[in-house]
């Protein structure tokens, strides 16, 4: 008997994919009513809801290729993209602008310069040019693959069998649930059989991804889904199950989104690793974590600047008598403190009907103008709730482009009742934040302070005289240097000294600072300084009371 290859049990192969899905598990549907959203107006006058640049931006334009393609295609058809209506156009101009035209078009092009050109081509119609890669659904849905019925496999690989499963049947189980059926098929493998050795390395696997509280995850979860926490829980699992030795593991902050009846199987699991022969060194902040530790090396005093230096090192119980915030939070004199009574609801927001995911269509009731709390263990359905149910409906994220890269549609749901009318989503991207000052805003309340002192006066400087203008980097503060097949080398810009400021902003000085040297020192330092000058003080203080006080008003996203 010929034995498979194991690549035809993979979606992401060529040998196991779904020739009409490539392996995906649904196919893109085109939603023509998402992009023609007022069909009473034109094409170019309202008719499509364009969320970037595209559509109305680029066919709606002259000096494109779009807009005369859509002229040649209205040409044909008889209508007019500027005062026709949609509802006005024939259903086979319509048709042909969604889906395209099979008779190539002769197209006229004009270029910016005035130079003129004809050519003959094909117009393959709006979700021809989108519709393959809106990934996000902006103007199409996802439907189960007719071909594998959502297996992701071709029929040869789904008719092989594992017990009463195929591979796509497995896919889908949650994990806990998995492990079960995986322990059954072990008691009847000998140790000698074929499949004996994966399956015991599937098993270890999944004891630990069950352990660490992933069981709810099924093997077909995609990865951008994950929240950092799971995909590095992901990765241990891989570590644990694979009886590598030998190995030193660095671990960063393994508790993110874990719930705390959760920790102690994480910890666990870590044992384990370090029974096996291996090193595990963890950043963390759990107390119970850090009590499971061998060793412990306490890094402070404080943060930023204050930092850096090992202010403790031991047993947790060595570390417990040390006067430092871990060794007061191990002997138990940590904790937080409410100083103000519980408010009292303002109103109350009513999620009816939420069935995205794993959750069960119960109606929720959450109280406005009170700090509301919605915890389980992981995997409960409370992210789905909030950021992909209410965030996306309440405060949907502002697209760049025309089309989104990751969902924007919400979660399932029957209504959002009682709205506040402000909403903002705050999560753990980086999104938009380029530097701690340009977030908060800082940027035009420094300028308008140095641009009022006696020494800007002096010189004659205006508030739009002190911008980041070097001539070198152009403000950014960093020469990039590209090096072809290598990675890019960021320097620093020796003219500016990295600061993005030409040279003559640095004698400029207010309160013995100049203006460079201000975006270089902590909040907190910051705060000290100039904190009674208005446009400051509310962001800065904010910042502080938050913990990032020791953050300079210059740091790079990419370090936060």
């Amino acid at each position: 008997m010929k034995i498979p290859d194991p690549g035809h049990f993979i979606s992401t192969t060529y040998a196991g994919a779904c020739r009409k899905c490539h392996g995906v598990g649904t196919t893109t549907v085109p939603q023509p009513e998402k992009l023609i959203i007022h069909p009473s107006k034109p094409i170019c006058n309202g008719a499509m809801y364009s969320p970037g640049f595209f559509p109305k931006g680029y066919i709606c334009k002259p000096f494109n290729g779009g807009y005369y393609l859509l002229q040649a295609l209205a040409s044909r058809h008889g209508f007019d993209p500027a005062e026709t209506s949609w509802n006005e156009m024939t259903e086979e101009a319509r048709n042909a602008f969604l889906f395209g035209d099979p008779e190539p078009l002769t197209v006229h092009y004009v270029s910016r310069n005035g130079r003129k050109s004809t050519s003959k081509q094909r117009f393959r119609g709006f979700f021809g040019w989108i519709g393959d890669w809106d990934f996000g659904g902006t103007y199409t849905s996802q439907v189960v693959c007719s071909e594998c019925n959502g297996g992701r496999l071709r029929p040869e690989s789904l008719a092989v069998m594992l017990g009463e499963y195929n591979m796509a049947k497995m896919s889908v189980m949650p994990l806990s649930e998995l492990e079960k059926v995986l322990e059954e098929l072990n008691t009847q493998v000998t140790r000698q059989h074929l499949a004996g050795y994966n399956l015991r390395t599937a098993l270890r696997r999944l004891r630990f991804l069950n352990k660490v509280g992933l069981g709810y995850l099924d093997l077909n979860r995609l990865s951008l889904t994950l929240s950092a926490g799971e995909a590095q829980r992901i990765q241990l699992a891989s570590l644990l199950g694979g009886g590598l030795t030998s190995l030193t593991v660095l671990v960063d902050e393994p508790t993110r989104g874990l719930h705390p009846s959760e920790v102690g199987a994480l910890a666990d699991a870590l044992r384990e690793l370090v029974e096996g022969g291996n090193t595990a060194i963890v950043v963390e902040h759990d107390p119970v974590l850090i009590r499971a530790a061998d060793q412990i090396g306490d890094m402070g005093p404080g943060s930023g600047f204050e930092g850096g230096e090992i202010v403790a090192t031991g047993s947790p119980s060595e570390v417990s008598r040390a006067e430092t915030p871990t060794g007061r939070w191990l002997r138990g004199e940590g904790g937080f403190r409410v100083s103000r009574p519980r408010r009292e609801p303002r109103g109350w927001v009513t999620i009816r009907g939420a069935r995205a995911n794993n959750l069960k269509g119960d109606d929720v009731a959450l109280p406005l103008g009170t700090v509301t709390g919605i915890c389980g263990v992981s995997g409960s359905g409370k992210s789905t709730l909030i950021i992909d149910t209410v965030g996306r409906v309440l405060a949907p994220r502002k697209q760049t482009t025309s089309v989104a890269h990751e969902p924007i549609q919400p979660g399932a749901h029957d209504s959002i009742e009682g709205a506040p009318k402000r909403v903002i989503v705050v999560d753990q991207v980086k999104r938009g934040v380029t530097n701690p000052a340009n977030f908060l805003g800082l940027d035009d309340p420094i300028r308008s302070m140095f641009s009022g002192c006696e020494d800007a006066a002096a010189r004659g400087l205006s508030r739009d005289d002190l911008r980041r203008r070097c001539t070198e980097c152009g403000g950014s503060g960093v020469i990039r240097e590209d090096m072809g097949f290598l990675p890019t080398v960021h320097a620093e810009c020796e003219a500016c000294r990295g600061s993005g400021f030409p040279l003559e902003l640095w004698d400029l000085r207010f309160r013995g600072h100049s203006m460079p040297e201000v975006f270089s020192l902590t909040i907190d330092q910051v705060m000290d300084l100039y904190g009674d000058h208005e446009g400051l003080s509310r962001p800065l203080r904010a910042a502080r009371d938050v913990g990032l006080g020791y953050l300079t008003l210059d740091r790079q996203s990419r370090t936060l």
